[in-house]
């Protein structure tokens, strides 16, 4: 049975294609607390801090931006076992109201579709070119 990536590794195989497939395109990630360290208090603490330094808790995993007014966020997600949370829910409503391009994506597949929709500027490459090395392959790139 083939392991299902972790969303750490779902998301560097879509930073990997948007590189290779969209080099035009901004794209930053998000720290949102999932990979703070410490134990529980202390990433309580940096998260406190996070907040207070106006981080929004639900903000999306990426954000992409390639022309004036032009752009997106992605939420990554494991194909199986994902939960989006309810801050999470209610950014995608904030995105909506906002006219902002926004998904959840499970696959590096769905982030190119995503980004095509979009009008993105691609530059041809398939992204099926970057699958022969790591980036579909979860016991790589960890």
């Amino acid at each position: 049975m083939k392991a299902i990536p972790t969303e750490r590794q779902e998301q560097r195989a879509i930073l990997r294609m948007i590189g290779t497939c969209f080099p035009q395109v901004f794209c930053t990630a998000i720290p949102n607390g999932a990979h703070l360290a410490g134990d529980r208090t202390a990433r309580f603490k940096q998260m406190g801090a996070l907040k207070g330094d106006g981080l929004k808790v639900g903000f999306y995993d990426l954000l992409l931006l390639w022309a004036p007014g032009k752009g997106g966020s992605l939420e990554v997600k494991r194909s199986k076992g994902f939960r989006i949370s309810p801050e999470q829910v209610a950014m995608a409503e904030t995105y909506d109201r906002l006219g902002w391009n926004n998904a959840v994506v499970h696959s590096v597949d769905e982030a190119y579709m995503r980004l095509r929709e979009w009008g993105a500027p691609w530059n041809g490459v398939d992204p099926r070119v970057i699958r022969t090395a790591d980036a579909y392959h979860p016991e790589a790139g960890q």
